[in-house]
C-alpha cells in the first residue's frame, strides 16, 4: 500500500471510530436521562402564577395540588394527594428529592419543588404535583427515537465515508490498474493505441499509482514510437528494393550491352570503341552516385549521417562556395549569378553537408532546364535571426501537384520519369534531412514552365 493511501486509510478509520464512539456515548447519556426528562422550565411556566401567590402568603386551591413547608419541615399548607396536615413536620430531604415510587403511585404525577423567598431570604419550600402529560413535550416513541438518533446519524456518516472511500479507491487505484492491464494486453497483441488516463483528481502523479500510470504511458509512447519507426524503416526498405531494381536496371543493362558490343568486336574502329568505353564509364559513375545517395539515405534513416556543426563566418564560407559553383555551372553552358544581401554573421553549420545541399540543388536545377537558355541565381539574405538561401532557375518548373511530395524519399516528378534524366529520387530528401538537422527549414516554390525556387534557412 502506498504511503499516501495508507495515511488516507488511517484518517478515514480514525474518523469512523470517533463518530461511532461519539454517537454511542451521546445515545447512552440520552438513555439515562430519558426517564427523568421532565423539563423543569415547562413546570415553572405552568405553576408560575400559583407560586407567585404562595410567596405572598396566599394559599388557595389552584389548578395543581401543592404543599408548603418551612425550612425545618413544618407544614404550612397541604392539599391531597399529599399525606400531611397543617402543623405536621415532614422530612424536607425526602420531599425535595425525586421519588419514583411516588411518581408511579400517584398516576404519573410529577413532583417538583421550588424555593420560597422573601426579601431575598429563603423561608421555605413549595412542592407541586403536575400531570406528566402536561410537562412531557415528547411521547415515548419520540424519546426512543431521540435516544437512538445519534447512533443512526453516526452509522449514516460512517456509510457515507465508506462509500466515498470506495469510490476514491475505485477511481484512483482499481480503474487505472484495470486500464494498465488492458493496455498491457493490447501491447502484447501489438496494439499500442490503448491509452491509460493519466490524470485522476487535480494533479498528475497524485500518488504512487498515478506515478505508475505516468511511467507506463511513457513506456507505451516509446514502444509505439519504436513500432512506427520500425514500420517506417520496413516501408523504406521495401521502397529501396523497388527503386533500386527500377533505377539500377537501366544503367546496368546499358553497361552490359556496350560491354558485350566491345567483347563481340562490334565497334571496329578505335573512335567507336572509345565512345563505347566512355558510355560505360558514365553509366558506372551514375551507378556510383546512386549508390552513394542510397548510402546517405540509409544513414539518414538510421540517424547515422555524420553532421558536425561548427561556428563559421557565413560570408567567408559562402563566397568561395559560389566561385566553385560558378566554374561548375558555366562549364555546362548555363548562366550563373549570386547575391549576398546580408552582413557577416556567425552560423553553426557543417560546411561539408551544406555544400552537398548546394551542389544537389544546383544539379537538380541543371537537370530540368529543358530547351531554354539556362540561368541559375543564388541569393543569401538575413531575415530576423536566420539566413535564407535561395536557388532559382528558369527551367521547366514543377507541377503544383508534385510540390507536396518533392522532398519525400524516392519521389520523382512525372516530368523526370525518363532514362535521360539520371537520379534516384533521394537527393532532395537527403537535403531536407541535413537542413532539419541544422534546425532550419527547406521549401519549394514553382509553377510548371516558369522555373523553380528552392530555399532553406540557417539559424544564427
Amino acid at each position: 500500500m502506498t504511503k499516501k493511501l495508507f495515511k488516507v486509510n488511517i484518517i478515514t478509520a480514525t474518523i469512523i471510530v470517533v463518530v461511532l464512539l461519539t454517537s454511542v456515548f451521546w445515545s447512552t447519556y440520552l438513555f439515562k436521562e430519558a426517564d427523568l426528562n421532565l423539563y423543569d422550565n415547562q413546570i415553572r411556566i405552568l405553576v408560575s402564577k400559583q407560586k407567585s401567590e404562595i410567596e405572598k402568603g396566599i394559599y388557595e386551591t389552584g389548578k395543581y395540588p401543592y404543599i408548603v413547608f418551612e425550612l425545618d419541615g413544618n407544614v404550612l399548607y397541604c392539599e391531597k394527594p399529599f399525606e400531611a396536615y397543617i402543623g405536621d413536620s415532614i422530612n424536607v430531604q425526602e420531599m425535595l428529592q425525586f421519588d419514583r415510587s411516588f411518581y408511579i403511585k400517584n398516576n404519573n404525577l410529577v413532583k417538583e419543588s421550588f424555593v420560597l423567598e422573601k426579601n431575598k431570604i429563603t423561608n421555605g419550600f413549595v412542592t407541586f404535583l403536575v400531570p406528566q402529560n402536561e410537562v412531557m413535550m415528547k411521547t415515548q416513541v419520540e424519546q426512543v427515537y431521540e435516544v437512538f438518533l445519534p447512533i443512526i446519524i453516526g452509522m449514516i456518516i460512517c456509510i457515507i465515508l465508506t462509500f466515498i472511500r470506495t469510490v476514491y479507491c475505485n477511481k484512483c487505484i482499481l480503474t487505472p490498474l484495470r486500464e494498465i492491464s488492458e493496455s498491457a494486453k493490447g501491447i502484447i497483441a501489438g496494439n499500442y493505441n490503448l491509452e491509460v488516463v493519466r490524470i485522476y483528481g487535480r494533479r498528475v502523479r497524485e500518488n504512487e499509482v498515478g506515478e505508475l500510470t505516468y511511467s507506463f504511458e511513457i513506456m507505451r509512447d516509446e514502444l509505439k514510437e519504436k513500432q512506427l519507426r520500425e514500420e517506417s524503416l520496413k516501408k523504406s526498405q521495401q521502397e529501396l528494393i523497388s527503386c533500386i531494381s527500377h533505377d539500377l536496371k537501366t544503367p546496368i543493362s546499358t553497361i552490359k550491352a556496350y560491354s558485350e558490343a566491345l567483347r563481340d568486336h562490334i565497334a571496329k574502329n578505335p573512335h567507336k570503341q572509345e565512345e563505347y568505353v566512355n558510355i560505360i564509364i558514365n553509366k558506372t559513375d551514375l551507378l556510383i552516385g546512386m549508390i552513394d545517395e542510397l548510402l546517405k539515405c540509409s544513414n539518414a534513416e538510421l540517424k547515422q549521417l555524420d553532421i558536425n556543426c561548427k561556428e563559421t563566418y557565413f560570408i567567408k564560407y559562402f563566397e568561395p562556395l559560389m566561385k566553385e559553383l560558378n566554374n561548375y555551372i558555366t562549364q555546362k553552358s548555363i548562366g550563373f549569378s549570386y547575391e549576398i544581401n546580408c552582413s557577416e554573421a556567425l552560423v553553426n553549420i557543417d560546411k561539408k553537408r551544406i555544400s552537398e545541399v548546394m551542389y544537389n540543388l544546383v544539379e537538380n536545377s541543371m537537370k530540368y532546364m529543358g530547351d531554354k537558355v539556362g540561368q541559375i541565381t543564388i541569393t543569401a539574405e538575413k531575415i530576423d535571426r536566420e539566413i535564407l538561401v535561395k536557388v532559382k532557375d528558369n527551367g521547366i518548373g514543377i507541377s503544383s501537384n508534385d510540390i507536396p511530395y518533392l522532398f519525400d524519399k524516392f519521389y520523382r516528378a512525372e516530368k523526370s520519369r525518363s532514362s535521360s534524366v539520371p537520379g534516384s529520387g533521394l537527393g532532395l530528401s537527403i537535403c531536407k534531412y541535413i537542413i532539419n538537422e541544422h534546425g532550419g527549414e527547406i521549401y519549394c516554390k514553382s509553377r510548371q514552365n516558369e522555373g523553380c525556387e528552392i530555399g532553406f534557412t540557417l539559424g544564427l
